[in-house]
């Protein structure tokens, strides 16, 4: 057997766009044991790989953005590593793609974390679907049921007129790495413009991210701003709308892994990227993407509104509303 020790460590996007490598150790190697290894301050999305059928064991790192002596030690008796470390010291070597830093122009993100991790060819033994970043769900979408903490000692009953409602509605995570990136994402003005003519037309909006960013509007009947939830319940709950608009982060490429139906807002916000422009979006047959050249001014907010209603995204009328009640 040959223990696997990675693969990606420090960002939730990276670690799933990684999970392609680990179908590329299981051709190549046949027989392995992989170690996925979270550094501890993305701890909270553990649950995410649960269930996933390549990875035996999650571990957590013993230092917040580092490795303690027992993760060397782990990693020591492991026969492949993701990442380079210098044992004797207690070090770990830069995990870098090549020797160019504009990758972005020549090859995808999944084939440059693939880099990081010493495979210079995944497609030498992966097929096309195997490169497509696969999650799998162990848990129910949407709000969860108030008797779950309960169902060992009554029957459960979820209780799906709110679910239902979700099941028409929007989820928006519009600040792409919490709006530090300098025009990854359109500006707040251009998702307030958004908002308000989706709540105008009766759609609910569902507004998942970071608990510190700016509140859309002021429509409390069909905005619902959930950043103060867990980075897991987020995923749960927008799991369980009708459609997700976001631009290209970990949360989107969560969601797309997950096959929901989702749309990511994409420009070149990389320095010097001016070519391979879908290089930060990860293959899934369940994501579109709309791609504006090098900023986001000129994008159309009925273009993105027509994508929404063409998803079947829908407003929740009254008899809609009184039918679920008595299902």
């Amino acid at each position: 057997m040959i223990k696997i020790w990675g693969t990606s460590f420090s960002l939730i996007g990276d670690l799933v766009i990684s999970l392609p490598q680990l179908n590329y150790f299981k051709n190549k190697y046949k027989d392995i044991y992989v170690y996925f290894v979270i550094h501890k301050k993305i701890s909270y999305c553990a649950p995410l790989f649960f269930n996933h059928p390549l990875i035996d064991k999650i571990h957590i790192s013993g230092e917040w953005s580092s490795f303690n002596d027992s993760d060397y030690d782990l990693a020591k008796n492991c026969e492949i590593l993701t990442t380079k470390l210098d044992h004797d010291s207690r070090k770990i070597l830069n995990r870098i793609t090549d020797n160019n830093k504009f990758y972005y122009n020549s090859r995808s993100a999944i084939d440059a974390n693939a880099a990081m991790s010493g495979i210079e060819n995944l497609d030498e033994f992966i097929n096309k679907d195997e490169k497509i970043p696969k999650l799998y769900k162990w848990f129910d979408t949407g709000f969860e049921s108030i008797q779950k903490k309960g169902a060992y000692t009554f029957d459960k009953k979820v209780p799906n007129n709110h679910n239902y409602e979700l099941s028409k509605s929007l989820s928006i995570w519009p600040f792409a790495g919490y709006g530090r990136s300098k025009n990854r994402n359109p500006s707040e003005e251009w998702w307030i413009s958004l908002v308000k003519k989706l709540t105008n037309n009766g759609i609910n909006v569902y507004h998942f991210g970071y608990f510190k960013e700016p509140k859309l509007s002021t429509d409390n009947r069909h905005y619902h701003n959930l950043t103060n939830l867990s980075f897991f319940e987020q995923i749960k709950i927008s799991l369980g709308t009708k459609f997700s608009l976001g631009t290209d982060s970990g949360s989107m490429w969560v969601l797309g892994a997950y096959s929901h139906p989702t749309l990511v807002l994409l420009t070149n916000w990389n320095e010097n990227h001016n070519s391979n422009f879908e290089a930060l979006l990860p293959p899934n047959k369940s994501v579109k993407h709309i791609f504006c050249k090098d900023n986001f001014e000129n994008l159309s907010i009925d273009l993105v509104y027509d994508k929404i209603i063409s998803a079947g995204v829908s407003k929740i009328n009254k008899v809609d509303k009184i039918f679920n009640f008595f299902k």
